[in-house]
């Protein structure tokens, strides 16, 4: 049976760094080994393909975009913090257990600490813990125990991390510990000797003051002046901030762009820059001083070495124990690194000598020997006890705030388990992406009737059911007549009115596969609340765009409340109209909103008795200010905010639209103000409401269709 694995690192693949290539590679790694599906959180929206392109074509490998709004309640980020991250892997264990969950990052692994159940499972790998154990404070040793006494394994970059454990807890057991050394791709069988390549000197990696990068790019020119034809290549794009140093990124840019024999060639694609590699004498990976202690060891010079390159590299233990004491190209100062990067180019058998140790050290690092071990590290552990498996329903659709509710409710009965394919428009999406989700999937959802529809009944497996949910525009667009029918099992409308409309657009499809269920209303959200003493001369609206939603009907009331009583207000809540930019390239649109707004600014009677609300989620609260919930629209599928208003003890003014009456009955719909000024007047009247609206029979009409 095929392990699961999930990812869940601190490096951002659209930043390019050792770190990032790290969480890259051991998804490839794993992935690789073919017996295990692996889920890799990205921390941001996979944007740059240098390093997200090979994990979107991996088999067994599915990115999970965690800065999406599917896993966080409707809201969507621009990068995940670490705590995010920690929160997402465990709501991703919750909805179907991993055998492992790989770690790195401290602050990950410590918030795990509170969710045993998933640290138990984990496999730790920390860099970014102090090498040193003067360092720990009783706090920080007591955190670190709990670690490693409640993760599965523990990955140690180096034999000196795994001492550095042991040190600080003793009692872990040999079998607790695997080294994961960094990892470079499998080594050519052939490589161009030295002395056949370029005067080329090569840099790749971040831009930092203890990365010597800048110390590099100015001693240089001196070194390209005493070397004809000679040339520095610098890769990378992540240019460090430096608290002690402010100007340092700006000097750092303009140095990479204005240094004579300097070419920066910026990001490149892990491959690109073993192609780049393989055309250069000597790689540089000098550090500060500062860092000659160290425990952890660059992937750059294995890189290096892969290419076929030597490495100017600093004198330290670890690397006279990686390399031996008598490695030729040390140096740890500006004066030594001047002189062996000149002595790299006009010593080509030295060179070659310095570049034969480091690829003899690469080949225990390359990635086929990691997938071969990570493959054994897998068959050596128990997969995690399976529950009986829920149905997995793949919820498709650009647009699921209608959806979120309910999905939360359904996954409540513990029958369901969701998977989210978030489309970008009516016919935009990831078709890899949904791809991979449609492999996993027992059905489809798809939320609106669109393009989204079209493409799964062209595509669902046999073994699969397809159902959707129809709304309103998506008789007016081709969609749901492109679609494969026969595909198709079931649809569900939010109003009987909507599915005779749509029934009559798309004739012949089968009336069998449809059924009628109302939109889902929050019986535990929305409740009655005191009204304040002003309430009942308030009319309230939610949403006034586009035009259709007659915003001038609501006014037109209003200005005839006014007439006889002034205490009369309108209160607007929801998004400015203004603010839509589809809303500003249509003409008709435009010139509608500047025409309302025109008239309450102009008129003294309206001018400060129309109140517009931000948007929120405190609709709630805000129908507590609000007497009678208007629905003046030329049409609507269903419109929530009536039914919302409703359950609050709030009054609907309901215009005569197509299926109005249906949906909430004929005593809250008028066809002339008369009437609806007569109720408001009156304060109102008793608020009945049809039972079919309420939660329970909502959840139980869609969970007969998708069991």
């Amino acid at each position: 049976m095929q392990k699961r694995i999930l990812i869940c690192a601190n490096p951002d693949l659209n930043y390019i760094d050792g770190s990032s290539i790290w969480a890259q590679t051991i998804a490839l790694a794993a992935a690789a080994t073919n017996t295990a599906q692996v889920d890799f959180i990205a921390k941001s929206t996979p944007e740059r393909d240098e390093l997200f392109a090979p994990l979107k074509t991996a088999q067994h490998l599915t990115i999970i975009d965690g800065a999406k709004h599917p896993h966080w309640q409707g809201e969507s980020y621009r990068r995940l913090s670490l705590p995010m991250m920690a929160e997402l892997a465990v709501a991703l264990n919750q909805t179907n257990p991993y055998d492992v969950v790989i770690i790195r990052g401290l602050e990950i692994a410590t918030i795990l600490l509170q969710h045993p159940e998933v640290l138990a499972k984990c496999w730790m790998y920390l860099t970014d813990i102090p090498q040193s154990l003067t360092d720990y404070d009783a706090e920080l040793r007591h955190t670190m125990q709990n670690i490693g006494q409640g993760c599965q394994k523990l990955l140690c970059q180096t034999e000196g991390f795994k001492t550095l454990w042991q040190t600080l807890v003793p009692s872990l057991k040999e079998d607790k510990f695997s080294l994961y050394t960094p990892v470079i791709p499998d080594i050519p069988d052939s490589l161009p000797p030295i002395a056949e390549r370029p005067m080329r000197a090569i840099y790749a990696g971040k831009f930092k003051a203890d990365w010597m990068t800048m110390d590099m790019v100015e001693a240089w020119p001196a070194i390209h002046d005493q070397i004809p034809n000679s040339e520095l290549i610098m890769i990378g794009d992540k240019i460090h901030n430096e608290p002690n140093q402010p100007n340092y990124q700006q000097q750092m840019r303009q140095s990479l762009e204005s240094t004579a024999g300097v070419r920066w060639l910026g990001a490149l694609s892990r491959e690109l820059v073993q192609q780049e590699l393989q055309q250069a004498r000597v790689g540089l990976s000098w550090r500060s001083e500062s860092m000659n202690d160290t425990v952890e060891y660059s992937t750059k010079i294995l890189e290096y070495g892969g290419a076929g390159c030597a490495a100017i590299l600093n004198r330290n233990a670890l690397h006279e124990q990686l390399l031996g004491h008598d490695y030729p190209l040390f140096a740890n100062s500006v004066e030594e690194f001047s002189h062996q990067l000149t002595r790299a180019f006009k010593e080509p058998k030295v060179t070659q000598q310095a570049a034969q140790r480091l690829t003899q050290l690469a080949r225990r690092h390359t990635f086929s020997t990691r997938v071969d071990e990570m493959k054994q590290w897998l068959a050596d552990m128990p997969s995690v006890p399976r529950v009986k498996r829920k149905t997995r329903i793949l919820v498709a659709g650009h647009d699921l705030k209608f959806f979120t509710l309910l999905q939360s409710k359904l996954e409540a009965t513990g029958q369901f388990e969701f998977l989210i394919d978030q489309w970008q428009g009516h016919d935009k999406h990831d078709e890899t992406q949904s791809q991979a989700l449609l492999a996993q999937a027992d059905i489809i959802f798809c939320e609106w009737c669109l393009g989204n529809l079209k493409w799964y009944s062209h595509n669902k497996l046999p073994n699969q059911r397809l159902i959707a949910r129809f709304h309103a525009q998506e008789a007016r667009v081709p969609y749901m007549s492109e679609a494969n029918w026969d595909a198709i099992d079931h649809i569900g409308f939010v109003s009987e009115h909507i599915r005779r409309q749509a029934l009559e657009v798309f004739e012949g499809f089968p009336i069998e596969k449809t059924s009628v269920i109302p939109n889902y209303l929050d019986v535990t959200k929305f409740t009655p609340k005191k009204k304040t003493g002003e309430a009942h001369y308030t009319l309230g609206i939610i949403g006034v765009a586009p035009k259709s939603k007659r915003l001038d009907r609501a006014i037109d009331l209003l200005e005839s409340l006014l007439e006889d009583d002034n205490r009369y207000c309108l209160r607007v809540k929801g998004k400015n109209p203004l603010d839509y930019n589809w809303l500003l390239k249509r003409e008709d649109e435009l010139a509608y909103y500047q025409q309302v707004f025109h008239r309450i600014n102009s008129n003294p009677k309206l001018r400060h008795k129309v109140i517009f609300d931000p948007a929120g989620d405190d609709v709630n609260e805000w129908f507590t200010m609000v007497g009678f919930i208007l629905s003046p629209s030329d049409f609507e599928s269903f419109h929530m905010a009536i039914g919302e208003g409703m359950l609050t003890g709030t009054t609907p003014i309901i215009w005569d639209w197509e299926g109005a009456a249906e949906i909430w009955g004929e005593s809250n719909v008028y066809n002339n103000k008369k009437d609806m000024l007569k109720i408001i007047i009156a304060n109102g009247k008793e608020i009945k409401m049809d039972v079919a609206f309420l939660s329970t029979h909502v959840i139980s009409k869609w969970k007969e269709i998708l069991e």
